[in-house]
């Protein structure tokens, strides 16, 4: 033997030693062995983006890898979405979801690129329903007074949410219709210019997910009216739902439900893991506090629960989605 093919054996075998010793972590088919990308199709400081840096904070202990979070913000959302949808499918790049407005995107823009069916919804982490909310000086101190006033041709009630066509908008011309309400939606550029103009007196009332206007709530400079949900929100429990307020059933279309979701062409066992982790990040105690803090009503829901969701949230914008075509 050669001392060319001598050597070459034995860095083969120093190759084949130190392979043998990489940590598992490393091994073929583990997962993961390397940071995960989520996307946010949002700017940040928004309800998914604060949702998702929260995961992110108590993802590395769980997952053994760093979960990063990129806001890839344009269009609605579209931008955003289509380009979790179009992601290497392998469980590295993943995203927020957030019914229904990736429902209404796709309802009102059908040649956005991507389908619904493009996803696989791995879980849902927070519901966020909307609500009315009014100054805490206001003279509408039910939901009864706001409707009344609504109904009354010779006074005009000016709501500001985010817009146009959103889930809040949504929810709002959803309640409208059900209680023959005459009302001026004004659209805002968020929840948060929507919020401040009430504050700053300029509308009578906000529709605004739970989440944007809790901190106004507990600062006492907002009162809110009425919750649309099917059960009390558990940051306001003591806020009457809509349901019981007018004695007729008002569907939540446009609660806010986010949560992650992948490429659908991800590998089964690399979903479960993912679902998984899910699990154990938002239910674990310090997860759930530090939500609680921040606003957020944790709802955990997995991956067959969070599909199965989709399909109802599309059956209820496809039969409301006109209203937002006015």
């Amino acid at each position: 033997m050669s001392i060319r093919t001598t050597f070459l054996a034995r860095l083969s075998a120093i190759a084949l030693c130190c392979a043998a010793a990489l940590p598992a972590a490393h091994a073929e088919g583990d997962f993961p062995s390397k940071p995960i990308i989520a996307t946010v199709p949002f700017s940040p400081g928004g309800g998914n983006d604060i949702l998702l840096r929260l995961l992110s904070k108590h993802a590395a202990p769980v997952l053994g890898q760093n979960l990063i979070v990129e806001n890839k913000p344009g269009a609605g959302g579209q931008i955003g979405w289509t380009a979790i949808a179009k992601s290497r499918a392998d469980g590295y790049s993943i995203g927020a979801t957030s019914l229904p407005s990736m429902v209404i995107l796709k309802a009102l823009r059908p040649a956005t690129p991507y389908a619904l069916d493009d996803f696989h919804y791995v879980c849902n982490i927070q519901s966020d329903p909307v609500v009315w909310v009014v100054r805490a000086d206001s003279p509408l101190k039910t939901a009864k007074d706001l409707a009344a006033q609504a109904m009354d041709a010779k006074k005009k009630v000016n709501v500001a949410g985010d817009g146009p066509q959103s889930n809040v908008q949504l929810q709002h011309l959803a309640a409208a219709k059900a209680l023959g309400l005459q009302t001026n939606f004004i659209s805002f550029n968020g929840s948060g210019p929507a919020i401040t103009a009430l504050l700053g007196g300029q509308v009578d009332v906000a529709a605004s997910t739970l989440s944007a206007a809790m901190a106004n709530i507990e600062a006492g400079k907002l009162r809110a009216l009425v919750v649309f949900s099917d059960t009390p929100a558990a940051l306001l429990p003591d806020v009457p739902i809509a349901s019981k307020v007018f004695d007729k059933p008002i569907a939540p279309v446009g609660m806010a439900v986010r949560g992650l979701a992948a490429p659908k062409d991800v590998p089964a066992d690399r979903l479960a893991k993912l679902e998984d982790a899910c699990k154990k990040i938002v239910t674990a105690p310090a997860f759930v506090a530090e939500a609680k803090d921040l606003g957020i009503a944790v709802q955990y829901m997995g991956m067959a629960d969070a599909e199965a969701l989709v399909k109802t949230s599309t059956q209820e914008v496809e039969s409301l989605k006109d209203l937002l075509k006015k």
